[in-house]
This record gives C-alpha cells, sequence and structure tokens, in this order.
C-alpha cells in the first residue's frame, strides 16, 4: 500500500472514530460513519499482520490507528471474572409484547407462555421490560397481576398505546424495593422520549433506575440480508436509517438531560437500537459505565435474528456503583432479543 493511500486510510479512519461523538441530529451522516469503524478496525489487523514480518513502515501507521481505536475494541470484546453476587440484581429484557403476535406461529400461546413465565420467576429484584404488553382480561397475558402477586409489586408501566381489547403496550418496570417517585422523559414541545424512570430506596440510600427504548431501526431485516432485496430498496433503507440516526439522537439529548440533573446514582437499562459504535452509546459511555464492557465475556450479542452479530441491548451504571456480574441469557430465547441481567453493589 503507497503511502499516500496509506494515509488517506489513516485519516478517514480518524473521522470516523469522531462520528460516534457527533450528534446526527446536528450532522446525519455521523450516523453512517459510525457504522464503518468495525470494518475499518479489521482492515488494520490485516494490514498490520501483512507488514508485521517486515517491520515497513505501514505496520507503524496500522498500530497507531488500532492503539487510538482501543476504545472500539473495548466495545466490541470483554473478558470478565465473574465477582460473586451484589445487593441488586436487574433484569432488562425486550420482551417484544410476550409473542403476541399472530404472524409468529405460536401456537396456543407455548413462547409467550415460557417467556413470561421466565421474566417472572427470574429473581431479578428490578425488572426492566422493553416492549411490555399486558392484558388485564386474559389469563395468559395478565403480566402485571403475575409480576405483582410474585412480588414485584412497585411498579412503573408508562402505557404508549391500547388497542380495542384494552390491551396495553408500552414500557414497564417492576420493583421488589420501595419506589418513592417515578416518572419520565419528554422533550420541551411535550413529546414522549420512550425512557422512564423510577427512584427506590435501598436502606437509606435512594437510586434511579432508567428504563429507555430508543427509536427502532424501522428497516426490514431481509431488506438487508438478501442481496436481490437490498438492491432494490437501499434508498428506502437509508432513509429509514437516517430518520432513526437523527430521532435516537433527539432522544438521548432528553435522556442526557435527564440523567444531568438527576441527583442519585443511576443504572439505566435499554435497548437502544444502534451499535456500539454509535452517538448515544458513547453518549451514555462518557458518562456511566457499561455493564457489558466491566463484566461480560465474548461479543455480548444479543439480537436474536439474522443480524446475529448486533449488541443493541444494555445496561449502563454510574461509576460510584460496583458491578459484581453480568450475563446475556442466550439460551432465553422466546423474544428477538436475549434478556441481560447484572448484579451490583454500592
Amino acid at each position: 500500500m503507497k503511502t499516500i493511500f496509506r494515509i488517506i486510510f489513516i485519516i478517514v479512519t480518524l473521522i470516523c472514530y469522531l462520528s460516534v461523538f457527533i450528534s446526527p441530529e446536528k450532522f446525519w451522516l455521523a450516523g453512517f460513519l459510525s457504522l464503518s469503524v468495525p470494518l475499518l478496525i479489521t482492515l488494520h489487523f490485516f494490514f498490520l499482520i501483512i507488514n508485521i514480518r517486515r517491520l515497513r513502515s505501514g505496520f507503524f501507521y496500522h498500530s497507531a490507528a488500532i492503539v487510538i481505536g482501543f476504545a472500539f475494541i473495548k466495545v466490541t470484546y470483554s473478558i470478565s471474572k465473574n465477582d460473586g453476587e451484589g445487593d441488586l440484581k436487574v433484569l432488562s429484557y425486550n420482551v417484544r409484547v410476550f409473542n403476541n403476535y399472530a404472524h409468529l406461529s405460536n401456537e396456543e400461546y407455548i413462547s409467550s407462555k415460557k417467556m413470561i413465565g421466565w421474566s417472572v420467576e427470574n429473581d431479578a429484584q428490578i425488572k426492566c421490560f422493553q416492549e411490555y404488553y399486558n392484558n388485564n382480561n386474559s389469563d395468559i397475558f395478565d403480566v402485571q397481576n403475575q409480576l405483582i402477586q410474585a412480588g414485584w409489586d412497585q411498579t412503573h408501566f408508562k402505557i404508549v398505546f391500547r388497542d380495542r381489547a384494552k390491551a396495553e403496550f408500552g414500557i414497564a418496570i417492576y420493583s421488589k424495593l420501595p419506589v418513592i417517585k417515578t416518572g419520565e422523559v419528554y422533550s420541551d414541545s411535550g413529546k414522549f422520549f420512550n425512557s422512564i424512570f423510577v427512584d427506590i430506596l435501598r436502606g437509606d440510600d435512594t437510586i434511579r433506575i432508567y428504563n429507555t427504548h430508543l427509536e427502532s431501526m424501522s428497516i426490514d431485516v431481509e431488506d438487508v440480508v438478501n442481496t436481490d432485496r437490498l438492491a432494490k430498496s437501499y434508498k428506502d433503507t437509508g432513509y429509514r436509517l437516517r430518520n432513526g440516526f437523527i430521532s435516537r439522537a433527539q432522544q438521548m439529548k432528553g435522556l442526557l438531560e435527564s440523567i444531568e440533573d438527576c441527583p442519585y446514582k443511576i443504572i439505566l437499562c435499554g435497548d437502544l437500537n444502534e451499535l456500539p459504535y454509535s452517538y448515544p452509546y458513547f453518549s451514555l459511555r462518557n458518562r456511566l459505565n457499561n455493564a457489558f464492557e466491566k463484566a461480560g465475556n465474548g461479543f455480548g450479542f444479543t439480537y436474536n435474528g439474522k443480524l446475529f452479530f448486533l449488541r443493541i441491548d444494555n445496561q449502563f451504571f454510574s461509576k460510584a456503583i460496583d458491578i459484581h456480574n453480568f450475563m446475556t441469557h442466550r439460551n432465553i430465547d422466546f423474544s428477538d432479543h436475549f434478556p441481560l441481567t447484572a448484579s451490583y453493589s454500592w
């Protein structure tokens, strides 16, 4: 690789690195540039190996690019040891409305029953659900009653939609610990940003739990994995991605303002619908620790679908909090997301 092309490659890499600090609300191309980060780091590793034997100048260029981008390697792969159990266990789970969809071929709601049963029986004191669904008129989907009867009687359920059967869709937090305050995150114009919180008491201390579900990517997975369909729909897919980047940046702005105003230690759960190489992820990472990075293992992929290599579900926590273990429950495959649990103390 000639020096001039190598320098251009380094400059492009640095621009893409910096894109994670630029809000797509102000410059929407930053969202697309950040998606290239894992590919660029992989290419630098490839060229590093090619040049390593003779220690050519390229070796130092690519080594520098990898060192500068080390934070992106940390968000990609983690090696940790579990440190026993903490005092507070937290569950985060995108339950996909407990599979209450006709097109899922969920015969006799078998997977729904299994998912609800696992969600109720899990021993986490705090449970955060995205794409939550509840129907008090159903013996299967009266999830709220089942959780309350099992001991999670401190709740905050933000209903964003009711269907004709009066079933409820939204985002929810359930707690076994006393809740002294609940709230939601809104824009200045009053638009709900799909984030809620509860302040809980543990002993004499108060801690805030956030649950967030940022704007969906709004793309058909088949349009991405199917080459023929991608060739026909790439413009529409691009527009959807751009609009998603902007919407999530706006939601993140409101969430960050709420976090900055919070006087307590924080644990934040949620489905960011963004990769770890993104403005929302690094905005949170700059203020909070990430549970996977601190106590996870492997790649930590959380999406259960054809794009299996996505890690879009997360738990973040204040630097004053200690994390003891973190787990992505990949054996719990009822939803299109795997549940996450982490154990904390402070």
